[in-house]
């Protein structure tokens, strides 16, 4: 082998090497407090779990436990939540452990339930489609924890756990932290965040948090799983990238024919872009504003209400360059 063809691919080989590193470091675009992992702990079973609720009074001081925590199926939960179990039963749901316990002090009651979903990215489904505006950040508690109110949602890992006293009182807040602080500690913090979060471009830009989807694109008539999140383009002017992940690459170019329908009134509003992804097109609007959207392999990701060209293509190509390193190194 000659040099030069040796030195293309030691730089070809250093550049993918940049570019993994860059995937697993990608977690803290959605991270309010990024911990060291925890992962050489075993993930709780639903019966550790209630061991756990049961043992919190001699944990909390003041707190008694009212009754035997509940080990509950996906029905059960519906019967225990009523409609508030919606959004959680929209994901893949695997089972719930809840405890309710009486103050000393107010004598007020405080609920902490425990939800055990099938992967990291449907719990992160759940916790992700509640948060407001109104949230604020728990940064005490390890990987992703925010309030509202004087409710604490965390995620860690392939568990939501929601904690909530019966009125929403943020006088409440010390010892309901101290309850899901005891709780979250036998659940391990995960070693990095799911792969659609990772592949997530330019967290400096981030100015919302990461929304999961499952089967759904947001305002589109296509089914697939999708994150989305808000970008800053200017002072006031923002955008929102929405990366699908479709289960083939054929069942994605059927997806990108649809979504391109749906944004483009004909096909004079559409501008072909060269070497970004498989396929990609930005798309003019009559008051000014564009979207862009393109397919990579099996994944569709588009920028919606963007009013900067430059930057929904560049949004674009790091989105298709995320993707490819991560099916060149991870699949």
């Amino acid at each position: 082998m000659n040099h030069p063809t040796r030195a293309r691919n030691l730089a070809c080989l250093l550049l993918l090497t940049w570019a993994a590193a860059a995937l697993d470091a990608a977690p803290d675009a959605v991270s309010d407090s990024p911990q060291a992992a925890s992962a050489e702990l075993p993930l709780p079973d639903a019966q550790q779990i209630a061991t756990v609720l049961a043992g919190l009074p001699a944990q909390v001081e003041g707190c008694g436990l009212l009754a035997a925590p509940l080990t509950l199926d996906s029905q059960a939960l519906a019967d225990y939540l009523g409609p508030s179990a919606d959004d959680l039963l929209a994901y893949d749901h695997t089972w719930t452990v809840a405890a309710e316990y009486a103050l000393t002090t107010g004598k007020q009651t405080v609920t902490v339930d425990v939800h055990r979903m099938a992967t990291d990215l449907e719990a992160f489904g759940p916790f992700s489609r509640r948060r407001t505006e109104a949230a604020q950040v728990a940064p005490a508690l390890p990987t992703l924890a925010y309030w509202l109110g004087s409710q604490l949602h965390v995620w860690r890992g392939p568990f939501y756990i929601h904690t909530r006293a019966a009125s929403d009182d943020t006088a409440l807040r010390l010892p309901i932290q101290q309850l899901t602080e005891a709780t979250s500690a036998a659940i391990p913090i995960p070693a990095r965040y799911p792969a659609m979060l990772r592949l997530l471009p330019a967290r400096a830009r981030q100015v919302s948090s990461a929304q999961y989807y499952r089967g759904q694109v947001p305002g589109f008539a296509v089914l697939a799983d999708t994150v989305t999140v808000a970008y800053v383009e200017s002072f006031k002017a923002t955008c929102r990238l929405l990366l699908a992940r479709c289960p083939d690459t054929a069942t994605a170019s059927a997806a990108y024919a649809e979504m391109l329908s749906q944004l483009a009134a004909d096909d004079r509003n559409i501008e072909p872009l060269a070497e970004i992804a498989n396929r990609a097109a930005l798309i003019q609007s009559a008051d000014g504003r564009m979207a862009a959207l393109m397919q990579q392999d099996n994944f569709i990701a588009v920028v919606l209400d963007s009013r900067q060209r430059q930057f929904a293509e560049a949004l674009l190509r790091m989105t298709a360059t995320n993707v490819r390193v991560y099916l060149l190194v991870e699949q």
